[in-house]
């Protein structure tokens, strides 16, 4: 089906396919010497949304929303000619009519939303509106390592879970 999304989610075989059967470099540190390299990363993100999309029912405790019916799906609009594209990993849709759109973000410490991230979400909430046309109420939620930070831009948050809270 095309707009099937699938994804490889064992642990072992992402890390081996992207770190161990492309490793030519030879260097028996080479961990330690790129531990902060945009590489390790962006493995470290993917990773975090695995774990995520594993404990979508900690997640759900976590929002108060365990004993709601509920239906959840990842969502995705392929751009066109005169429209960009969009991806929501985690869409978390409620019999009481609000659907969580979750932002999944890996970060060392609390994550701090920038001006330009604002308007990028605020563009993903228009683009799933209008291309769903769901008459749902759409609230943003980020699911993170160590809770959003505080900052002008934070506003657009209407709730968080915490990595603590994965494993409740």
């Amino acid at each position: 089906m095309k707009d099937t999304i699938y994804r490889l989610v064992d642990f072992y075989t992402l890390f081996y396919y992207k770190f161990i059967l492309q490793d030519i470099s030879g260097d028996e540190h080479w961990w330690s010497h790129n531990f902060e390299s945009r590489q390790i990363s962006t493995w470290q993100g993917l990773t975090f949304e695995i774990v995520c999309l594993m404990h979508t029912d900690c997640i759900k405790r976590a929002l108060g929303i365990s004993g709601m019916a509920t239906e959840v799906s990842s969502w995705r609009k392929a751009a066109s000619e005169d429209q960009k594209g969009g991806q929501i990993d985690l869409v978390i849709k409620r019999a009481d009519r609000i659907i969580h759109l979750c932002e999944m973000k890996f970060s060392k410490s609390e994550y701090r939303i920038t001006e330009a991230y604002e308007q990028l979400l605020r563009q993903l909430l228009e683009l799933f509106q209008s291309s769903t046309k769901t008459k749902f109420s759409l609230v943003i939620t980020f699911v993170t390592t160590y809770g959003v930070a505080d900052g002008a831009h934070h506003s657009l948050v209407h709730s968080e879970v915490t990595m603590e809270q994965l494993f409740k």
